[in-house]
């Protein structure tokens, strides 16, 4: 449990000095100006081995390609996350849906060399309404940010859906709350706190945790 508590508190300082939008139309030199997914991805990784998690359930798969090692971080690049790879890396069961069949296709692409990822064509909804096993963490990137959509609301009925799928103790991470007063996690953040989940930080991304 203290390996657990180190890590928890290390992860709470990852969005120092980040920027913030409360507006969700961001120009191309804000977006690139955001914080990169890489430190959150790899912080959570670190948290989940320290849980012993087992599966990981991806909503929304990565969309760009990764054209060079996963140690490095080149922001215009970057700026995606290439979260279905280091999913994959962690030697978990896998699992990652997008509607979006480009992406579905740059995802199964990229993560070739690993034998416990899926990808799935699929609506994320569905997906989770319908999964059997149990989840030690959940990865919410599915709706995309943009003005007049339910993407918030999306994000919290996505975990409504797999609720009863997570593990006792599981994570949580969300992508792209560093915009528009919360982002996908808008409605979900307020939730997860009245189900008594540590948030350990909100920037680019949420990391919540629950013991």
């Amino acid at each position: 449990m203290q390996d657990i508590q180190n890590i928890a508190e290390k992860i709470r300082t990852l969005s120092d000095g980040e920027k913030r939008f409360s507006y969700t139309d961001l120009t191309l030199e804000e977006q690139l100006a955001r914080g990169k997914p890489k430190k959150y991805l790899e912080a959570a990784i670190e948290l989940f081995r320290a849980l012993d998690g087992k599966t990981i359930v991806e909503i929304g798969c990565m969309r760009q390609p990764m054209n060079h090692p996963m140690s490095e971080l080149h922001p215009k690049c970057c700026n995606d996350g290439h979260s279905t790879v280091f999913w994959c890396s962690t030697g978990a069961e896998v699992y990652s849906v997008d509607i979006d069949f480009k992406a579905v296709r740059i995802a199964k692409k990229s993560i070739r060399e690993y034998r416990n990822g899926k990808v799935l064509w699929t609506d994320g909804l569905k997906f989770l309404k319908k999964f059997k096993s149990r989840i030690d963490l959940l990865f919410l990137d599915a709706w995309d940010v943009l003005p007049g959509t339910q993407y918030a609301e999306n994000h919290l009925l996505a975990y409504l859906a797999a609720k009863d799928k997570l593990r006792d103790r599981n994570i949580i991470v969300i992508d792209d709350t560093d915009v528009g007063g919360g982002g996908k996690g808008r409605l979900l953040l307020p939730v997860l706190q009245a189900e008594g989940y540590d948030i350990l930080v909100s920037g680019r991304q949420t990391i919540a945790l629950k013991l």
